[in-house]
């Protein structure tokens, strides 16, 4: 079963339980480090495996439960008239069946293991939201604390649902905008371009840094949706200011899987960088993580195509920090390499040293720019400098600085929604 079909099993269940006040559980169950079997055997062999979980997850559940994939390795199963208690034992049986599998791969064996989430009705909500909500939180945390467990919502501190409620009223009452973090040239220290980071500018004066809600964006499937408003900030900066500085934005893995919206916004970066001529690259920097990246490479590859072909550029943002950085290095068109923070925090130390090393080496030949990230000191600067690093950002340089206009402007329409209207005829950004 996919992912339309399960949703429409999914709102029977609220509906019902509802209408009869009966309990009914959720287990949203993913495969662990499924990337790395994909990687090394194949896309073929991880089909195989994903057939062979979910006809586990079916058995080991029974008929009377609802089980399909709903999306990349993660799994949706729905137990109607079903506790805690008894969810909990479903999800040990399920955890045992799938623990158990043997999957022949060339002239090796895989063993699967999965991290489990679980969330019942009333209790994590009502609606279909809520509830995806809540397991989708208990599956991160399994995740977090080490994957191959069960965790259910009950075992939860509440904080992340806060954050995202505070997330969302941000993001309808359009508080969610970008901080500048310049980026300057190793060799003349000229500030060369500036990165686009979210920020959440609160009605009561604060600003939110993206470490204290990004997570609860991703549980509550709100990536996008900061995306598209930050990447519009940033057109709209560039056609308000004359500097003439190149442009990073980020596009999570999450906007990639909306295909109108990146077309909207295609639309709106010509508007912004009218074309010169054929070749022309624009001072717009799109960065991508291996870890935000789509599964299917060919679709990821198709969905960028577009804004590469106009002249925008690509980096691949936290090099060094992954399983398979240069696979990427090799499908896409990158023009920018962003070191990883946590090497350069550890650039005096010979290995890392070394290992920095060989990536300039290696983007050097292949014509790419090296750019390091979260550089604090003055003695990272000299380090950066003997390998040939080109560019860098981090607090030694400056801070991400928010446009104070635009956040006093955000506040007061928070203020004005407060009293029950907008006067959007003042809104800076397109809503999307």
């Amino acid at each position: 079963m996919g992912r339309t079909l399960l949703n429409k099993a999914l709102k029977l269940a609220c509906a019902r339980s509802e209408r009869t006040h009966a309990p009914f559980a959720v287990i949203l169950f993913s495969i662990d480090r499924f990337r790395l079997i994909n990687h090394r055997f194949g896309c073929a062999f991880g089909n195989r495996v994903l057939r062979r979980v979910c006809r586990a997850a079916a058995a080991a559940l029974g008929r009377a439960a609802v089980v399909g994939r709903w999306g990349n390795d993660e799994f949706l199963c729905i137990l109607s008239d079903c506790g805690a208690r008894q969810v909990k034992a479903q999800a040990k049986a399920l955890n045992e069946a799938i623990s158990g599998l043997v999957i022949a791969a060339e002239n090796h064996v895989v063993n699967v293991t999965v991290s489990i989430g679980l969330a019942w009705a009333p209790k994590d909500g009502t609606t279909p939201q809520e509830i995806l909500n809540a397991a989708d939180e208990a599956l991160y945390e399994a995740k977090r604390r080490g994957r191959d467990r069960i965790v259910a919502t009950e075992n939860l501190e509440r904080r992340i649902f806060g954050v995202g409620a505070v997330l969302e009223m941000a993001l309808r009452e359009d508080r969610v905008v970008p901080a500048y973090q310049p980026i300057v040239d190793l060799y003349t220290g000229a500030r060369v371009a500036e990165e686009a980071l979210a920020r959440i500018v609160t009605a009561d004066g604060q600003v939110l840094a993206a470490e204290e809600f990004m997570e609860a964006a991703g549980q509550f499937r709100l990536t996008y949706k900061i995306d598209w408003m930050i990447l519009l900030a940033a057109l709209t900066r560039r056609q308000t200011h004359d500097e003439d500085l190149v442009h990073f934005v980020n596009i999570s893995g999450d906007l990639l899987r909306h295909p109108r919206l990146l077309m909207d916004l295609l639309a709106s970066t010509k508007v912004s960088f009218p074309r010169k001529g054929a070749t022309e690259v624009k001072p717009l920097v799109i960065e991508v993580t291996e870890r935000e990246l789509l599964e299917n490479m060919d679709l990821t590859r198709e969905r960028l195509a577009p804004f590469v072909d106009f002249g925008v550029q690509l980096a691949l943002d936290d090099f060094g920090s992954g399983y398979s950085s240069f696979q990427y290095l090799a499908d896409l068109p990158v023009s920018y390499l962003k070191i990883d923070g946590r090497l350069i925090s550890r650039i005096q130390e010979p290995r890392v040293l070394s290992i920095v090393r060989g990536i300039h080496a290696i983007a050097t030949d292949l014509g790419i720019t090296t750019l390091a990230e979260y550089v604090e000191t003055a003695k990272q600067v000299e380090l950066l400098r003997e390998v040939g690093i080109h560019w860098a950002q981090g607090h030694h340089f400056g801070s991400a600085l928010l446009d104070q206009s635009v956040a006093d402007h955000r506040r007061a329409m928070s203020v004005n929604w407060a009293k029950g209207y907008y006067g959007y005829k003042d809104v800076i950004l397109p809503q999307p």
